[in-house]
């Protein structure tokens, strides 16, 4: 059995989509302390007050969104562990893999650990950015092809088993 941790989940969602995976994440840890917020209205000053904390983006040419990115630089008192999840519509790891390095460091030089990340591909939404990849990017149309519909059911309930395997792990 594990023991009631006070867990926090945060997010920055432009699409929707990690804000789905966030929210799926929560029911997998129904049986937990969880509070479930976007970070652009999360106190930095209270992620001390939790036991772990999920920290979710969406990647966005391959950069975090706006308000994990000011969340992060005003963080007073770091909780002892991070869990780490983004959607994207890129395939290849190094594009948003890349986008939380400096998070993980951020989070490493404050005595705090990332135990576990997740990732799943999002469609990217927004007809400007699509046709801006395109024309720049013609290998991208595949990957954005791919990414139609998604995350889907399937990808909420990885996201769900995930966030429980997480605790079973600590």
């Amino acid at each position: 059995m594990v023991k009631l941790m006070k867990i926090l989940i945060c997010y920055h969602s432009d699409t929707g989509n990690t804000e789905a995976i966030a929210k799926s994440m929560a029911e997998g840890l129904a049986d937990q302390d969880v509070t479930l917020l976007p970070a652009k209205d999360v106190d930095p000053s209270s992620l001390g007050d939790y036991d772990l904390v999920f920290l979710g983006s969406g990647i966005y040419a391959g950069a975090l969104g706006k308000s994990i990115k000011k969340l992060m630089k005003n963080i007073t008192n770091y909780p002892p562990k991070f869990v780490l999840f983004c959607t994207h519509a890129n395939p290849d790891p190094a594009f948003y893999q890349k986008a939380f390095k400096k998070v993980e460091k951020q989070i490493s030089e404050n005595n705090s650990t990332v135990c576990a990340q997740f990732h799943c591909i999002g469609e990217n939404k927004n007809p400007q950015v699509v046709e801006m990849l395109l024309k720049t990017m013609p290998s991208m149309k595949e990957p954005l092809e791919a990414a139609k519909g998604h995350p889907d059911a399937k990808d909420l309930e990885n996201a769900k088993n995930f966030a429980q395997s997480v605790l079973q792990e600590l």
